[in-house]
């Protein structure tokens, strides 16, 4: 079974080498910028509701969403890594979340 493993992650040098490490030991995502819908919204308060595109285009929080999809034996390796490299969250602000993949149809 496969499953994505969804990550963000504080944009920074530290968040660079860990997602080349990640590279490095054969792990593929796919990576965006990323805000807070707080933060969007707290920002644009005098701002029309609502269009995503207009949101999208002012999206500049330095977050980064990273999700992986990984076969089942490789899922717990991975969590390690970033655990380790973020120390738990610590050093690397983010969060990271699992889920099954029940359909799946591509070349990842």
């Amino acid at each position: 079974m496969k499953y994505v493993l969804f990550t963000v992650f504080e944009d920074s040098q530290a968040t660079q080498s860990l997602l080349a490490d990640l590279f490095k030991k054969g792990y593929n995502g796919t990576m965006m910028g990323a805000s807070s819908v707080n933060h969007t919204f707290s920002e644009k308060k005098n701002a029309p509701m609502f269009s995503l595109s207009n949101y999208a285009e002012g999206v500049k929080d330095p977050n980064l969403a990273v999700f992986f999809i990984v076969e089942e034996e490789r899922l717990k390796p991975l969590q390690e890594a970033i655990r380790e490299q973020t120390s738990s969250f610590t050093k690397i602000h983010g969060a990271m979340m699992v889920f099954p993949l029940q359909q799946y149809e591509g070349s990842f």
